[in-house]
């Protein structure tokens, strides 16, 4: 698994947390999930260990950081857009899992600076939503984010 999928998947995983958790900073999020999940912080480097080996855990905390900030930066554009998208589906009415894979999705096709793929995009949202989803769950993402990069007309700007 890449770097890029194991930080969205870490992504989701405090989105979710945050659901409940909404006074916590992205920050205060970040270091709870590591810790919880005793993962040794970039900061916090062993003696016996190179540099190197650290480098993926510092990536990783950077691109998480990215988009949870994107997401909670742009949180109404984004819901915005998965409504228009998702017709008759107000953004509560959609499962969890579904809601923050989409908003971190979304988050990614808003943001024209990151030189991530619209490919990319929403082939890491279905592999994510197939792996902590339910059955329906990547169909359904496949269909909002598609809509998403149409009314957004990303299609044409990330190939």
């Amino acid at each position: 698994m890449g770097l890029r999928r194991r930080s969205r998947e870490k992504t989701l995983q405090i989105l979710y947390s945050l659901e409940f958790n909404k006074n916590m900073t992205v920050k205060e999020a970040v270091d709870s999930y590591l810790t919880y999940f005793n993962i040794a912080s970039s900061k916090q480097t062993d003696k016996s260990e190179s540099p190197a080996n650290n480098e993926p855990i510092e990536e990783e905390s950077i691109f998480i950081t990215y988009l949870l900030n994107t997401v909670r930066n742009n949180i109404q554009e984004i819901e915005r857009l998965i409504e228009e998208a998702a017709i008759n589906w107000r953004i509560e009415r959609i499962a969890l899992i579904e809601r923050n894979i989409l908003r971190m999705s979304v988050a990614e096709l808003i943001d024209e600076n990151n030189g991530v793929p619209f490919k990319a995009t929403i082939n890491e949202a279905i592999d994510i939503a197939k792996k902590f989803g339910s059955k329906e769950s990547s169909s359904f993402v496949n269909g909002i984010i598609n809509k998403v990069a149409d009314i957004i007309d990303i299609k044409n700007k990330k190939l």
